[in-house]
């Protein structure tokens, strides 16, 4: 039997290529048709060409803003659902976004399994045609697990058996390349906030750079661990780390492997290289919530959210040793300070 109740596509609006196709691919492979756009006039103009379910936006967006954007394209199709997402979380965006119609409201880093899970209860399951069985082939195909296609590509000319689903990180650490990173952690959701992890790939005669850690395998493509482009940015991002980060061992032992000028940047340490760890932990791990990023570029740092409670923090201090500076139990203590 065939269940004819269609999911309506959902289109997600965010200015940055990274969190934007590792989004896109995440709800693809749930099963969902995912439309995109970079900023506020395209996304109007896909929303009057096209009807839509849910509409994912970020709170900043080139032009007009994310709630900007939420309002007039109900104005166009009053059943959207919007989801706000936003690495500037106030309580003020936060009730702005409820008045334009969001459903939810999520701070940068989310998780990915919860922006599903409101995805789903919004728009209901994924609909998938459904056959008549017998009942020796139900118990056969209970019993065997899905095999995921296998992929072949070439890293550092190295011939390399990966299966659908991998990265290209995980590809590489299975044949004992490594790659350098420091906001990967196995326990959680790829993030691709350092950027240490980044390769060249090449597909056809075009090359280009990419974050290891939430770029999957795809088959044919050659993949650079350690060409000249890719060094020039692990180079410089190093460097930026160092300035930050002064004497930290990961920090020094790179810094020395690829050569860096440690006097390039003139930024005031704050022992913080925003690998986004704790803040991951906390909310996808723990499901707390208790920490946020807030700014963006240079001015971007982790702060306790309102309302975190401290104590809950002290007894827990689960993220303490995932933090590669070892800053994190510093600004717990700072946040303890008497105003």
């Amino acid at each position: 039997m065939e269940n004819t109740k269609a999911v309506k596509p959902i289109l997600l609006v965010e200015d940055e290529t990274v969190l934007r196709e590792s989004v896109r691919d995440w709800l693809v492979d749930e099963g969902y048709n995912v439309k995109t756009a970079e900023d506020g006039e395209q996304a109007l103009k896909t929303v009057a060409e096209q009807e839509f379910g849910v509409v994912i936006l970020d709170l900043r967006l080139p032009g007009k803003d994310g709630l900007e954007v939420l309002r007039e394209a109900r104005e166009k199709q009053p059943a959207i659902k919007g989801i706000i997402i936003t690495a500037y979380p106030s309580v003020d965006t936060a009730v702005e976004a409820v008045k334009s119609g969001a459903i939810d409201y999520l701070p940068k880093p989310f998780d990915l399994n919860y922006l599903e899970e409101v995805i789903q209860n919004t728009l209901g399951p994924v609909q998938v045609e459904i056959k008549a069985e017998p009942a020796k082939e139900k118990e056969k195909s209970a019993a065997v697990e899905p095999v995921r296609k296998e992929v072949s590509l070439t890293i550092n000319g190295m011939p390399v058996k990966a299966v659908e689903g991998m990265t290209l990180l995980e590809a590489a650490r299975s044949v004992g390349i490594d790659i350098p990173t420091l906001c990967y952690h196995e326990k959680l959701t790829p993030y691709g906030g350092c950027r240490l992890c980044t390769v060249e790939i090449t597909k056809g005669h075009g090359s280009r750079l990419v974050t290891s850690c939430v770029y999957p395998v795809e088959e044919g493509i050659e993949v650079q661990t350690e060409s000249e482009a890719v060094i020039k940015v692990r180079k410089s991002l190093l460097e930026m780390m160092w300035r930050r980060a002064p004497g930290v061992q990961a920090i020094k032992e790179y810094g020395i492997k690829y050569g860096i000028n440690k006097d390039r940047f003139d930024v005031a340490p704050s022992y913080c290289i925003l690998c986004g760890l704790c803040v991951r932990y906390c909310r996808e791990v723990k499901k707390k919530n208790m920490l946020g990023f807030i700014g963006r570029g240079t001015d971007r740092q982790v702060m306790f959210l309102p309302g975190a409670d401290f104590n809950e923090c002290l007894a827990c201090g689960e993220c303490y040793e995932l933090c590669p500076t070892g800053v994190m139990p510093s600004n717990y203590g700072l946040a303890q300070l008497p105003k």
